[in-house]
């Protein structure tokens, strides 16, 4: 699978960011689950007369094709084991339809929502302005063994809201990091990326890395551009995918106070780090532009492609091993990550899972959810992320701990993503509510960039849109 994906966008392997971060949820996942979905509710009737209560969750749950596999073992596992330790709370587990973030807001309006959920942190805003959400400061109060301090915190810091109400408890994540072969860099004499590089360093290396069919580099006077047989970075017009270089240039989309972009997206940090982005294709040449990137991945999988040596870096998260893994030829000693490099500062964007709560909970189902989150954020299930390989856990110990286990997946890699955590920041959708729009215009903004059009212009356009959303809503 390409990276072709709408409006998911992003995937290997099959997996979206969304799909992967929301508990492994499968893009084949059926359109006719919505129903299920929809005839989920809260209410008093849930609570038996001896005290027995029914939660309704969603996030345990693999689509047909992953049936048997490590990440379905998981679940089944803990829900086992959560059950025969709490005999008096019933874990109704059901499965997301593919049109989750959407359908949630209806099903929430109309009180047919589950108890509990999964919930990306990259949609997270909409639900928060809309008053969709339980305080989760009502779980740590009943049931106190519940603390804070298990968690990141900069993964906890995404869901700190108004008068430090907190929107959701986190469960795994990623930061965005650099993907790279190693036998690539190798073959070339390049030293591999390392901790404090910054974007000379990258360009420098992606230039030396992108090569023609006679061998020759981007450097010699010689090369042959109608005969690229390695590209030294793969580019990406989507925002997810480059939005925290203006950050590494000291620069923001919108201001702190998410009222405008006017003085942010087009400051000239911003400006920079959009035309330098971009320049990777338009003016150095490292990376193939969208209509070559496309017309190679329809004719081989990305990942098949990145394990040939086809390409020498690339961005992603976590969820991009899950692809790597499986792509033909794989070997671990082909595959690395590095943190991502600076300019001015080092930064990062944190991508993210939690356990978030319908905001009408009678009082009796947030004491069960309360042991129900507890219990799913605490050593055992959160020590099987690193068995399964599918995101980094957001309890702290747990993904530390696992970077020694012999039963990690990928101890050495995860390693660079729990040091990346420190630089990393919260997705814009966790902030603002009106993201999800905003996003697809950098999208497009970046895109037409890409084909040729004005970095000024595009990008002033773009601040029209984005204050125009921001105004809206």
């Amino acid at each position: 699978m390409n990276d072709k994906l709408t409006p998911v966008r992003a995937a290997t392997g099959g997996m979206s960011r969304r799909g992967l971060l929301r508990f492994g949820f499968g893009t084949a996942a059926v359109a006719v689950l919505a129903p299920a979905l929809a005839a989920c509710g809260s209410s008093d009737d849930d609570v038996s007369a001896d005290g027995e209560v029914t939660l309704t969750v969603v996030g345990f749950e693999v689509p047909p094709e992953e049936k048997g596999s490590e990440l379905d073992k998981a679940y089944k596992k803990f829900l086992a084991d959560f059950q025969e330790q709490n005999p008096k709370i019933k874990i109704q587990s059901i499965q997301a339809p593919p049109n989750f973030d959407t359908q949630i807001i209806v099903d929430l309006a109309s009180g047919s929502a589950p108890d509990l959920w999964s919930q990306d942190a990259s949609s997270l805003a909409p639900l928060v302005k809309r008053n969709l959400l339980l305080d989760m400061r009502k779980l740590t109060t009943a049931a106190p063994e519940l603390d804070l301090d298990r968690f990141f915190p900069q993964v906890l810091e995404i869901h700190k809201g108004e008068g430090d109400a907190i929107h959701g408890l986190p469960n795994d994540f990623t930061p965005m990091v650099v993907y790279y072969n190693p036998a690539v860099f190798t073959k070339a004499n390049v030293p591999v990326p390392q901790p404090g590089w910054s974007w000379d360093d990258q360009l420098a290396a992606a230039q030396r890395l992108t090569i023609d069919s006679a061998g020759r580099n981007r450097l010699d006077p010689a090369f042959d551009e109608g005969n690229v047989v390695q590209w030294g970075y793969r580019l990406s017009q989507y925002a997810y995918q480059w939005v925290y270089r203006i950050w590494q240039n000291g620069g923001d989309v919108i201001s702190p106070d998410g009222t405008t972009a006017t003085g942010f997206l087009d400051a000239p940090a911003a400006v920079e780090a959009i035309g330098w982005y971009a320049d990777l294709v338009l003016k150095h040449k490292v990376a193939p532009p969208p209509s070559t990137l496309e017309k190679l991945t329809n004719a081989a999988n990305f990942n098949d492609l990145f394990i040939e040596g086809k390409f020498a870096m690339f961005d992603s998260g976590h969820w991009s091993l899950v692809g790597l893994t499986g792509a033909k030829g794989y070997q671990k000693e082909l595959v690395a990550v590095a943190p991502q490099p600076r300019r001015t500062e080092e930064a990062t964007a944190l991508y993210e899972s939690s356990f978030v709560l319908r905001h009408d909970l009678p009082e009796a189902k947030i004491k069960a959810a309360a042991t129900f989150v507890a219990a799913a954020t605490d050593r055992g299930y959160q020590d099987t992320k690193a068995i399964t390989g599918i995101a980094i856990s957001a309890n702290k110990t747990a993904a530390e701990e696992s970077l020694t286990s012999d039963n990690a997946k990928f101890p050495e890699l995860d390693k660079v993503f729990v040091d990346a955590t420190s630089q990393g920041r919260p997705p814009y959708g966790s902030k603002i509510g009106a993201y999800p729009t905003i996003e697809k215009g950098l999208d497009g903004m970046m895109e037409q960039i890409l084909r040729g059009a004005s970095v000024q212009e595009q990008v002033a356009k773009t601040v029209e849109l984005v204050n125009r959303e921001l105004k809206a809503r």
